[in-house]
């Protein structure tokens, strides 16, 4: 028997991601190498890979998902996941088992039944966006208005014009189009949103599961100190440059350390 089967056998240690295949869904939710599966549906959970697939394919079985919190870079954060997430799994040590379980006692626990779903996209200027998944009433109501609140003007503008050529033409083929328009843009909303980043110059960063914006926001700002979002009430991001001055200091520091040894 390896060493990570006695850990596991054990129960006295966490999973750590050791590598991850594509077309797999720890892909697809964009996890990393080196992070940690902390607990499941919010406890804690050192009972090995093998436990860990069979509960979260029975789940799958049954129609339902799962929560799963990730430990990275000294950062907790959840995500929903519908099924096992097929990566290669090795165990923390004692150690730093002992030093995540005593930051997770620290950590808010909310109920799956209460967190909202977002697809985290940013640029390499580090602009952060949040596409939310769940479907708005208003882009199946009135488009226009719904456009214009996700502050999409190009594509609002396009709208604009599609309608006004349509009503020249004939009334009952505005009207056509409008029906047509309507329930496309509520049904494909997500995906919309998602193209629409992406054509922004956007990338796919993460997938996270908060109970809203902000906090999803304050979880990235944790990660990357130099996040930046379009509204938010966090303070200012670290600027680059003063983080090129911190670790020119710390060196400074380092070496005189050194010196003085």
């Amino acid at each position: 028997m390896s060493d990570n089967d006695e850990k596991n056998k054990s129960g006295s240690f966490l999973l750590k991601i050791e590598s991850i295949r594509k077309q797999t869904l720890a892909f697809s939710m964009y996890l990393k190498p080196d992070d940690v599966i902390v607990a499941l549906n919010n406890e804690v959970f050192t009972f090995g890979e093998e436990l860990l697939t069979e509960k979260l394919n029975d789940v799958f079985q049954e129609g339902k998902k799962s929560l799963l919190t990730i430990y990275r870079n000294n950062t907790f954060f959840d995500i929903v996941v519908p099924k096992s997430l097929g990566c290669k799994f090795s165990t923390t040590s004692k150690e730093e088992t002992q030093e995540v379980q005593n930051l997770f006692l620290k950590k808010k626990i909310t109920d799956l039944d209460e967190l909202k779903e977002y697809t985290v996209m940013r640029d390499l200027r580090n602009n952060y966006e949040f596409i939310e998944k769940s479907n708005s009433v208003l882009a199946g109501l009135f488009p226009p208005a719904w456009l214009a609140y996700e502050q999409k003007w190009w594509v609002l503008s396009f709208f604009t014009t599609l309608c006004f050529l349509l009503l020249s033409i004939n009334t009952w083929a505005f009207l056509i189009g409008w029906l047509i328009i309507c329930i496309y843009c509520y049904k494909a909303q997500i995906n919309l949103m998602l193209s629409f980043s992406a054509l922004s110059g956007k990338a796919f960063s993460m997938k996270i599961a908060t109970k809203d914006i902000h906090e999803a926001q304050k979880t990235i700002r944790e990660l990357n100190p130099k996040a930046k979002f379009k509204y938010s009430k966090l303070e200012d991001p670290v600027k680059e440059e003063d983080q090129d001055e911190n670790k020119k200091l710390n060196n400074n520091v380092a070496e005189e350390e050194k010196a003085l040894v």
